[in-house]
């Protein structure tokens, strides 16, 4: 069984969700990964940032790409959490369920390519945050899931 460790190890493994990739998307011998912070084309390299993406695209994204932005906000949330946890102000269930709402973003970003079709989609985000959650905070989360008779 996992052990919960420390403040700094939490803070760092929730900070690496910065350079994972929450979508992987692969379509017609291209790959773009659907980072935080934007779009990535490894190949190009081509990189466009989350707040020039949103205003290209006008009238705003489709409305399952809508769930990308506030999955980044959950995130940011996650991370003031797990950064109070430093000072013992935090609450380590908050910051869970937090993560598990980024990675239920990034299931209904995935589901809705999917459904456009001629996508293979990977949420690597949401098997990464939800880990995470596994992982550092389910000793916290278990009195809540099953509690004690």
């Amino acid at each position: 069984m996992p052990t919960n460790d420390g403040p700094w190890t939490r803070l760092l493994a929730v900070l690496a969700l910065l350079v994972v990739p929450w979508t992987v998307l692969l379509s017609g011998g291209y790959v773009t990964l659907v980072m935080p912070w934007g779009l990535f084309d490894p190949f190009g390299p081509y990189v466009t940032l989350l707040p020039e993406y949103l205003t290209a695209t006008g009238s705003g994204p489709p409305p399952f790409l809508s769930a990308w932005p506030l999955g980044v906000g959950i995130y940011m949330l996650a991370v003031g959490g797990v950064t109070l946890e430093l000072f013992d102000r935090g609450d380590p269930r908050v910051t869970a369920g937090l993560l598990v709402l980024v990675g239920v973003t990034q299931l209904t970003v995935s589901w809705g390519f999917f459904r456009r079709g001629g996508y293979v989609v990977v949420p690597l985000g949401t098997l990464v945050a939800w880990t995470l959650v596994w992982w550092f905070y389910w000793p916290d989360l278990r009195g809540i899931v099953a509690p004690a008779r």
